[in-house]
């Protein structure tokens, strides 16, 4: 790892709340920002997942999900589908 440190200056809040959040996760305030960033970086990826499983779905024609009274018709077979198999048997 590399040991050469960097004096970084904060707005006295700034350093406020990340010192309750350091206190809070009983760790060191440069531990919290090593969290933040790797958080950060992780939800950077997921979203760069997510563009690219758009685009193939894009690409590949989309969802074929049909207009929005196909949608709701189906949505209502889905429905009376689960009422038939979970509670038609109560009546």
């Amino acid at each position: 790892m590399d040991n050469q440190l960097v004096t970084l200056q904060l707005p006295a809040n700034l350093y406020q709340k990340l010192q309750l959040l350091a206190t809070e996760e009983e760790t060191s305030p440069a531990d919290t920002i090593s969290r933040l960033i790797i958080n950060a970086e992780q939800r950077k990826a997921w979203l760069q997942n997510l563009a690219a499983l758009r685009q193939q779905i894009q690409a590949d024609g989309g969802l074929q999900l049909g207009n929005q009274e196909e949608r709701v018709e189906r949505l209502q077979q889905i429905r009376q589908e689960i009422f038939d198999t979970e509670y038609a048997h109560l009546y």
